[in-house]
């Protein structure tokens, strides 16, 4: 299924999940027969993250230096075929003078050569990858670690993050955190239609 239509998914049904939690705001439930008005109200607030990446100095220069090690990468390994190509080119003009015991030698060298480069290339994708990564990571931590600060005094019980093409959330509250019950009663269901099959 594809990335976004998770997300939608995700996010439609967390939507019902609070709509449904404001509808029962200040009806007693089973575990509390008395009800506070302060102790109810559902505080929301979100971060777009394309104004926090347009705007965050951390993250512009992170990206800056990304792609700085990114075109300096191409440029090296555009630089590395480059050299292969004109030894090839070289190679070719020597034409019919070439024996076939050099054609042979020079063949294995040139593949060899081109499966290094391939090999670099990958090696590099992956190492970028995973800086990529690290940095998202450590900029979601700054976030996170922000807005726990943040959060102690405008007591917000969820903080959601927009973008136009990801939507999750950076902060919640646990004091309103329904997973296990939704864990368990989706497990409960499944249990159910598991012994059907």
């Amino acid at each position: 299924m594809n990335q976004k239509v998770i997300n939608a998914l995700l996010g439609a049904g967390l939507a019902i999940l609070i709509l449904l939690q404001v509808k029962n705001i200040g009806k007693p439930t089973a575990s509390s027969s008395t009800f506070s008005d302060s102790a109810s109200v559902v505080k929301l607030a979100y971060v777009d993250l394309d104004s926090l990446q347009e705007k965050y100095l951390f993250y512009k220069e992170k990206m800056v230096d990304f792609d700085r090690k990114k075109e300096a990468a191409d440029r090296d390994l555009n630089n590395a075929f480059q050299r292969i190509e004109n030894e090839r080119i070289a190679f070719a003009k020597r034409g019919e003078s070439i024996t076939q015991a050099e054609y042979e030698n020079f063949q294995r060298a040139y593949q060899g050569k081109m499966q290094n480069l391939e090999e670099q290339k990958r090696t590099l994708e992956n190492n970028i990858a995973s800086e990529g990564a690290t940095t998202m990571q450590e900029l979601r931590n700054k976030i996170d670690k922000f807005l726990v600060e943040y959060n102690k005094t405008k007591k917000y019980t969820y903080i959601f993050s927009y973008s136009n093409s990801l939507n999750f959330l950076f902060y919640k509250d646990s004091a309103y955190d329904i997973t296990n019950d939704v864990v368990a009663g989706l497990n409960a269901d499944y249990n159910k239609t598991a012994g059907k099959k």
